[in-house]
């Protein structure tokens, strides 16, 4: 009686029939899906991204030298960095911080170096990734945000 348990058993491990057998195409595709959006995700997570803060600025002109004036700034502003204006970077560095503004003296272009030109300007903010601007996106989106607490 053992033996025939056995035969049963040794069909199992027979290598003609394992070779034979095969696996559905629907589970391979869905191990196709789940392995291309995997890779996506993983993909777009490392993606790095640079996010920008802008501010409408005052040009002033003192003796030759330009400043932007910055009104309501957020975020501490980092000394001898970049911002942009039109699409063009400039190099600034922090003059005068005061309540209420800050003083950015740059090196600016003639066809914007106007006395009390507003001028919208681009400062970099953070280093982040693709990943981290899409879920606070979706957090500010479902009201999760830190405005809406």
């Amino acid at each position: 009686m053992m033996d025939e348990g056995m035969d049963k058993i040794d069909i199992y491990n027979d290598s003609a029939i394992i070779l034979d057998k095969t696996t559905p195409k629907k589970i391979i595709s869905w191990i196709t899906i789940l392995i291309f959006l995997t890779t996506i995700f993983i993909i777009i997570s490392l993606i790095p991204l640079n996010t920008y803060k802008t501010y409408i600025g005052t040009i002033k002109i003192d003796n030759g030298n330009s400043y932007i004036l910055l009104n309501d700034c957020d975020f501490p502003i980092k000394n001898n960095n970049y911002l942009y204006i039109k699409s063009k970077k400039y190099f600034y560095k922090v003059e005068n911080i005061s309540d209420g503004y800050i003083a950015l003296s740059l090196k600016l272009e003639n066809n914007i170096k106007i006395n009390n030109n507003k001028v919208l300007v681009n400062i970099l903010d953070d280093r982040t990734s693709l990943y981290k601007v899409i879920k606070n996106k979706i957090k500010k989106g479902l009201g999760y945000g830190k405005f809406n607490r």
